[in-house]
């Protein structure tokens, strides 16, 4: 591969972006993100802190994944949270298909930090 790097700042780029999205729209419209949190998670809390929260953890991710810094726990935690997403919405997935590519991406940058100490 001749340019690894720019391989790699491409994968953190796409799915750095999908985090940050989310999590600015969601705060914008909160109306528009409320109906995809699980229905067991609004009995805990109202909706509207949940997504705050989440839109918080999204950020987050997304500045981590960003960084670079320890890329292999944050691309596993990105492929977690999309495998959650999308197991949490099944009934929603011609919607979520995308964010099949996503989750994939978060493997596939796992796999380039493997073994990296950095």
């Amino acid at each position: 591969m001749p340019y690894p790097k720019l391989v790699i700042l491409f994968l953190r780029l796409s799915i750095a972006s999908v985090f940050l999205y989310a999590a600015i729209a969601a705060t914008i419209q909160p109306y528009n993100w409320i109906a995809f949190l699980p229905q067991f998670l609004t009995v805990l809390a109202p909706a509207k802190i949940l997504l705050t929260g989440f839109s918080l953890f999204q950020l987050i991710l997304a500045l981590w994944i960003l960084s670079g810094w320890k890329s292999l726990y944050s691309s596993v935690v990105a492929g977690l949270t999309l495998l959650a997403i999308i197991s949490a919405n099944w009934g929603d997935i011609d919607v979520l298909f995308r964010d099949f590519a996503i989750f994939f991406a978060s493997l596939a940058l796992a796999a380039s930090s493997f073994g990296k100490k950095r």
